[in-house]
């Protein structure tokens, strides 16, 4: 610390050099890899190395090979996640545990299928039209509804005064 006199009063000035380094060494780059690849989340290890995902982001994109090896690290990490996901609920013992793991399974299959193609569904369907589309509503009659409690019996009754009115107008 510098102590500075400024219109009579004693002022402390402290030097900056708090918070997270800003590069990002070759040695930080391999454990990052690694790590990812063994299932650790990008933000424990930053916290770990004292930098921050900015600085990666900036490494990533400067660094073509490293940005590739993030990415595979990243896929190999999350299927580690899965299958470690996956064997914590097998060795629960009590029932909150079994919930609680079951839970994480969960997350990570949701995780591994929105950041990884092997699990995301292979076929997109399209659908085209060729001409008009109509779009209507469907006459309910009493003969269309096969289980009694379908529709309820307002809805019958009005069906039935539909259909009087209808005979009526053909007579």
């Amino acid at each position: 610390m510098i102590i500075r006199k400024k219109m009579g009063r004693n002022m402390v000035k402290q030097r900056r050099g708090g918070g997270k380094t800003k590069k990002v060494t070759a040695q930080i780059k391999q454990d990052i890899l690694e790590q990812m690849a063994q299932g650790q989340m990008l933000t424990d290890l930053c916290d770990k190395h004292n930098i921050s995902r900015s600085g990666v982001w900036r490494a990533r994109q400067i660094d073509e090979a490293f940005d590739s090896g993030f990415k595979e690290s990243a896929s190999v990490g999350i299927l580690s996640f899965l299958d470690q996901a996956r064997k914590n609920l097998e060795n629960a013992d009590s029932r909150d545990e079994i919930l609680k793991r079951k839970e994480i399974l969960r997350h990570a299959e949701w995780f591994a299928e929105k950041r990884l193609a092997m699990f995301q569904p292979t076929q997109k369907s399209e659908v085209t039209v060729d001409g008009p589309m109509v779009i209507g509503w469907q006459e309910i009659s009493q003969e269309s509804v096969s289980v009694s409690n379908q529709v309820n019996s307002r809805a019958r009754k009005s069906i039935d005064f539909i259909d009087s009115i209808d005979e009526t107008a053909t007579n």
